[in-house]
């Protein structure tokens, strides 16, 4: 779910009524391949940080905050995943605003499942 389709919900539904309609019309139901996973994830990528700079160009604006005191908090938030790579582990922000980590509902397309054993347990192999 995308950051724009919480707050608009009714062009959420069009547009996802409109991807049913696409993909029935181009083959039906068919697994979604990984390049177009990774393109559909790069594109919210891109929604949120153009939110997220959105809503700061926004707070420096309105004098709520200045770059300096952003930069600050940057650092500091930084370090708490006692990394400091410029990034935030999505599971420790997840605890630090008290949210559960979101069940996994599906298997990445390229998951092998493991083979089900007949029932009555493994058959054992002839010698030869």
């Amino acid at each position: 779910m995308e950051l724009l389709d919480f707050f608009w919900p009714q062009w959420a539904q069009a547009r996802h009524l409109r991807e049913i309609a696409t993909s029935i019309k181009t083959g039906g139901g068919r697994k979604t391949s990984p390049t177009r996973v990774a393109a559909d994830l790069q594109a919210d990528i891109n929604t949120l940080a153009l939110v997220c700079m959105s809503l700061v160009a926004a707070l420096v604006e309105k004098g709520v905050i200045t770059e300096l005191d952003l930069q600050m908090h940057l650092q500091k938030i930084d370090g708490m995943d006692a990394e400091a790579d410029n990034g935030l582990d999505p599971d420790m922000m997840r605890g630090a605003l008290g949210l559960k980590k979101p069940a996994n509902k599906a298997l990445p397309s390229r998951a092998r499942l493991k083979k089900k054993l007949p029932k009555g347990g493994p058959v054992p192999q002839r010698n030869k």
